[in-house]
């Protein structure tokens, strides 16, 4: 039991013998089931047993232990510095963005235009050539449609600066969060 009390509390064999004032040998061995408790830990042991049930150990009677003590507040220089981090390259991807739209607009054209270069019916001066011109004009622009520019890279782009904008959001809740009051003893 005494080292679930330990676990919960994430205390260390040396942090649990200091509070019951035992050596940590004493506590590994106790929690290794080779031998009880010293005798005169028992008093302490219940006390921290109690704390942990949200109870104050008093012989006449278990009460209610005071409210727990607040959690400290974030640093805000970690949450700024991160913040601006955020701000700064979902900025720098937003750019980035914007010039693969610019880079895919020709290949698009190139695509809107495809259809209507190989559906001309009309004589052609060299159409074997002609054929391996649209042929490679059409694998050079799905290639970088593919990898380079088209809708796959832009929509990863796209799901880095949502994640980028999220976090920013969510630091930006943190750092202009007020200050809770700390309780006078």
């Amino acid at each position: 039991m005494a080292d679930e009390i330990r676990a919960k509390l994430g205390l260390s064999q040396q942090m649990m013998g200091s509070w019951l004032g035992i050596s940590r040998n004493s506590v590994a061995l106790a929690e290794g089931v080779h031998r009880s408790w010293p005798l005169g830990t028992a008093g302490q042991l219940i006390r921290l047993t109690l704390a942990t049930l949200g109870l104050v150990y008093d012989p006449a009677g278990n009460r209610p232990a005071p409210p727990p003590l607040p959690l400290p507040p974030p640093e805000p220089e970690p949450l700024q510095s991160r913040l601006a981090y955020c701000e700064h390259h979902a900025g720098r991807l937003c750019y980035e963005l914007n010039q693969l739209r610019l880079k895919a607009a020709p290949y698009e054209a190139r695509l809107a235009a495809l259809p209507a270069l190989r559906a001309f019916t009309g004589p052609v001066k060299h159409p074997a050539r002609e054929e391996n011109w649209l042929a490679l004009l059409e694998s050079e622009t799905e290639t970088a449609l593919l990898y380079d520019c088209g809708r796959g890279p832009q929509k990863l782009l796209e799901a880095r600066i949502a994640g980028l904008e999220r976090e920013a959001e969510v630091l930006r809740e943190l750092v202009e969060e007020p200050a809770e009051p700390t309780p006078h003893a």
